[in-house]
């Protein structure tokens, strides 16, 4: 019988200063580390359950999912995604990433229906984010295998270098899973390189890029969890998410809880907000 005191050590993951420099230079990364099976088969049930929890809410992408009063979606989510989103090795390789001091100020499930799911057309994350200044660590938890087939997500290599937000329009259409479209003439389509993983597998990437996915035409569920960190050096100012909010309303970022997952606060956050 498995105890708290015989229970497997999870071995603590460090990124190489190979992998650091290919963070640097393409955006991105995947580390070596894995989420063991047990535990990702946990985050499957998981988000069934809050699947049949929240029948009112398509499943292309679903925002909030560890806030239990509703989130910004009216989601009634669980506290099990705070957890899963917390994992001590993520937190380590965020460490990494970003610092020592970092807040956790979303979370995201998109599920990728087979025949149906919706594209992600090529964007930036941060174009509005209400986080100044701007920075974001988005880790990407495939839930289900990523084939070629199923709509995997593609990235511009490179384009995070610049560290700025280029020029969006908004194209108008409920086959897209958001509608705020990088402009064309920032990027080559044709660098794309495809982010293939394993259910299990983990990708980091930088808000500043380029990247989208197109949609899953194949008989298999293609979902993912996504989780959003910021370092504390940086404010999410939340009357700024409040006016955003006008053009976003799903989006709830003048509501959005903040919650320190390591080191100290550095720009004085507010963690009251948000926390029914």
């Amino acid at each position: 019988m498995t105890t708290a005191d015989t229970a497997p050590v999870r071995e603590t993951p460090s990124l190489t200063e190979d992998q650091l420099r290919q963070y640097r230079e393409k955006g991105w990364i995947v580390p070596d580390w894995e989420i063991p099976q047990e535990l990702i088969a946990e985050m499957r049930q998981e988000y069934d359950e809050l699947l049949a929890r929240n029948p009112h809410v398509e499943s292309d992408i679903i925002l909030a999912p560890h806030q239990t009063n509703g989130g910004s979606m009216g989601v009634i989510g669980s506290e099990k995604f705070l957890e899963f989103a917390t994992q001590p090795e993520l937190m380590a390789i965020a460490r990494q990433l970003i610092g020592e001091d970092i807040i956790l100020w979303g979370t995201t499930l998109f599920g990728k229906p087979p025949h149906n799911g919706k594209e992600t057309p090529w964007h930036q994350d941060g174009e509005y984010y209400p986080i100044r200044p701007l920075e974001t660590l988005t880790i990407w938890i495939p839930l289900d295998d990523v084939t070629p087939e199923n709509g995997p997500m593609k990235f511009i290599p490179g384009s995070h270098k610049a560290h700025k937000l280029f020029s969006h329009s908004w194209k108008d259409g409920n086959d897209k899973t958001i509608n705020l479209v990088t402009d064309a003439e920032h990027f080559d389509e044709s660098t794309a390189e495809p982010l293939i993983l394993r259910a299990g597998q983990v990708s980091f990437h930088d808000v500043y890029m380029i990247h989208g996915s197109s949609a899953n035409r194949t008989d298999k569920r293609r979902a993912a969890f996504i989780v959003r960190l910021m370092p504390a050096t940086s404010l999410y100012d939340h009357a700024l998410g409040a006016e955003i909010g006008k053009k976003h309303p799903a989006q709830g970022y003048g509501v959005r809880p903040l919650y320190l997952v390591s080191g100290q606060d550095r720009a004085g956050n507010n963690f009251s907000i948000g926390h029914d």
